[in-house]
């Protein structure tokens, strides 16, 4: 397990509470939680749809969220994936390009978890900065 602090643990305990909510049609349940420039946390789940590249990813929803209240960077984001769908829990490609589109600077915390019954693996925690995940972004 990576050492984690109290704002991650905050953060993966709001993507918990998050990843209830998602909606699935085919897929699997995947929660997210920011910590936006303004100090509030941001929650959001993935929403599936029928028509692939309709649905939302959790990350993605999250940070909509944060820009919905006024935010535009984010300083902090953990996301928890369901363990019986995804052993390795990582955003995917294109969340990890969004993510770095508002990240406060490319120092910025993922921090990832699986969740099993309803709470989180603190054995399966990982913490990487987005430009470990996405060291060479698409930037103008």
């Amino acid at each position: 397990m990576a050492k984690i602090g109290e704002s991650e643990k905050k953060l993966l305990e709001a993507a918990l509470k998050a990843m209830r909510n998602a909606y699935l049609l085919w897929g699997f349940r995947v929660g997210a939680a920011v910590i936006a420039e303004d100090g509030q946390v941001y929650e959001g789940c993935n929403v599936e749809s029928w028509v692939s590249g309709l649905g939302t990813c959790a990350e993605r929803c999250t940070i909509n969220h944060a820009v919905l209240h006024g935010n535009h960077k984010i300083e902090e984001i953990a996301v928890v994936m369901d363990v019986n769908s995804h052993k390795k829990p990582m955003p995917c490609g294109a969340c990890l390009q969004y993510i770095y589109d508002f990240a406060e600077n490319p120092k910025i915390k993922v921090v990832t978890a699986n969740a099993e019954n309803g709470r989180i693996q603190f054995e399966t925690v990982k913490v990487k900065t987005i430009e470990e995940l996405l060291p060479f972004p698409f930037r103008k």
